[in-house]
């Protein structure tokens, strides 16, 4: 059947659910964003004398969080005036208003009991056909679709954006045991033609694709840097542009994703996945539990790898955490990597990389210890979360902005170099 979406439900305005809402509305759609109503007042609306039944404090979370998204920096609006596409309100007054909505997104608190209610909601109000998903990182989405109509189960199944969602690509398409094959096809093409998305099919596996990889390859790296002697700032220098990663790199990236979301990713599939050869590569290392148990989460609370701080002048200075100390110290420094000084007129990525993985210094035996346990991974994952090597490809490229994805790098070196290394590594290459 031909479908057309002319009005999206966005349930939940958090973080995500307020940045969704905000990318359909770049691509004109109507939105309609909602969220709880308050169980409290604040002191404002207590001084005001407003009750928890007056509209205004109704829909305050929402509105707040809508205001917050539209203020935010990087913008997720092409064009601020778009914000007028987005409606908002809340669960108690406004989920009949769903029934007018061609797809409805669930984008609640990771709690399952939680979702369940909100579907038992939208149960009572969609009109029979209508698209739903969740976009959920961690909670199985067969598990969701328990206790469900047919017809529901039918429209239902996983849509996994990545934040931002205005500028990361992927967006991961997770189909239950009962979804409507044209109801996966329809999003495959729609987040891709309409959304400017990569859309890349998953199984429902914990933390899908691109997570399952890409954070094992930042647990990984982190396991590696707890055994060389090697700073923040070194790291970021060595996992940035110069290996087709973006300028954040590692250390940048996770306090831009924020520490916490980190910790769950790698928590929720070292408890999920019993069965994983590398599920100790998942637990948290000391320097990062230092971060989470004093709330430096990243950008989100001002600290977490990087401190932005001022000098005795009040000039802005960055300051990267000492893995070892625990302490901030200055950047700037300058290590030495005899390679990269080599390496530095290469433009071609592939050329760069034969050099890099071979070299003899430190630099070198960094990206031995780091990427060739990313290659052996993701081909043990196959046919585990994906049954082509494609798509694991673009959910890392998308989901994480990197140039290659991990069978790409290996290809870029060399399948049987590759092996050898891994060899030399102590690693037995899945083949």
């Amino acid at each position: 059947m031909n479908r057309i979406i002319k009005k999206v439900a966005v349930l939940g305005s958090g973080v995500m659910g307020s940045r969704i809402a905000c990318h359909f509305a770049n691509i004109g759609l109507n939105v309609l964003l909602l969220d709880i109503a308050p169980s409290q007042l604040s002191p404002d609306e207590t001084a005001k004398g407003l009750t928890l039944s007056h509209p205004k404090v109704k829909n305050r979370i929402v509105e707040n969080a809508l205001q917050t998204a539209i203020a935010a920096n990087p913008a997720p609006l092409y064009d601020k005036r778009f914000a007028k596409r987005i409606k908002t309100g809340n669960f108690t007054d406004n989920m009949s208003q769903i029934a007018d909505c061609d797809w409805i997104i669930e984008v609640v608190v990771e709690r399952l009991d939680i979702k369940k209610i909100i579907f038992d909601d939208i149960e009572k109000y969609r009109k029979k056909g209508t698209i739903v998903s969740s976009n959920t990182s961690g909670i199985p989405i067969n598990l969701m679709n328990e206790g469900r109509t047919d017809d529901f189960k039918a429209h239902f199944c996983g849509t996994h954006f990545f934040n931002p969602p205005r500028y990361l690509r992927l967006l991961e398409i997770i189909p239950t045991n009962d979804t409507k094959p044209e109801i996966v096809a329809f999003l495959m093409d729609y987040g891709r033609k309409h959304l400017g998305k990569t859309t890349v099919l998953c199984k429902d596996t914990p933390a899908f694709i691109a997570n399952r990889v890409g954070v094992f390859s930042i647990m990984q790296l982190f396991d590696t840097v707890a055994q060389m002697d090697l700073t923040v700032e070194d790291i970021d220098k060595l996992t940035g542009p110069l290996v087709g990663r973006p300028k954040s790199a590692t250390f940048r990236t996770s306090d831009v994703v924020g520490l916490d979301t980190l910790e769950k990713v790698a928590l929720g599939v070292a408890h999920a996945c019993p069965n994983d050869e590398r599920k100790n590569v998942f637990q948290i290392p000391p320097f990062l539990k230092f971060l989470l148990e004093n709330k430096f989460l990243g950008d989100k609370t001002g600290q977490g790898f990087y401190k932005k701080t001022t000098d005795d002048k009040g000039k802005k200075i960055f300051l990267q955490l000492d893995l070892k100390t625990l302490e901030y110290v200055p950047t700037g420094s300058k290590t030495n990597f005899p390679i990269l000084a080599q390496t530095k007129g290469i433009d071609d990525l592939k050329t760069r990389l034969k050099i890099l993985i071979n070299a003899q210094d430190k630099a070198g035996e960094f990206y031995r210890k780091t990427l060739l346990p990313l290659f052996d991974y993701s081909s043990r994952r196959i046919p585990e979360i994906s049954d082509e090597i494609f798509r694991i490809d673009d959910a890392l490229k998308a989901g994480f902005g990197w140039e290659l994805g991990p069978f790409e790098y290996w290809e870029a070196i060399g399948i049987e170099k590759g092996i050898e290394l891994m060899k030399n590594q102590g690693i037995e290459a899945c083949q």
